[in-house]
């Protein structure tokens, strides 16, 4: 139990670091980021998360930065309201296009509802968009959520 304990600590102060300094996204890749953002979800809250990881897509530091707070965003929001037993996690290269999943089996919502005071989804589909790409969310009551973000898989820095 005590080796047990020290490992989810472990977990847990690597995915801390990640959020507070994302810019470890430059050395330890937004696939190395989201495979620690999983390790501490499943630790923390007992939930089964799966990923799916193609290779280190090669984006800007910003992108990364991005597509990791929408899966961040995606998976605190899976944790707060879905009740889920399991997420799937899924990082992928598909015709041309970086595509972002996080699906979950719980409760599900009306995604045309309105959530005042809530932000989550704003703030993704503003991500996604900012990018170039484009935000799929689907849900109904009692059939889980999925969260698909697809951004082309050329994006310019506007920085560079």
């Amino acid at each position: 139990m005590g080796a047990a304990l020290a490992e989810a600590a472990l977990v847990e102060m690597r995915a801390l670091i990640f959020e507070l300094r994302p810019e470890s996204l430059e050395r330890e890749g937004l696939v190395g980021a989201l495979a620690q953002q999983a390790a501490a979800v499943q630790s923390r809250h007992r939930l089964v998360v799966s990923t799916a990881f193609g290779a280190e897509p090669a984006q800007p530091v910003k992108v990364k930065q991005e597509l990791y707070r929408v899966a961040q965003e995606a998976l605190q929001n899976t944790v707060k309201h879905a009740r889920a037993n399991s997420v799937e996690l899924r990082l992928s290269e598909i015709e041309a296009q970086l595509v972002l999943e996080v699906c979950d089996d719980g409760v599900g919502f009306d995604p045309g509802g309105s959530f005042p005071g809530h932000l989550g989804l704003q703030s993704m589909r503003e991500r996604i968009t900012g990018l170039g790409g484009t935000l799929q969310i689907q849900s109904a009551v009692g059939a889980g959520t999925c969260i698909r973000a697809r951004i082309p898989s050329v994006v310019r820095d506007s920085d560079s």
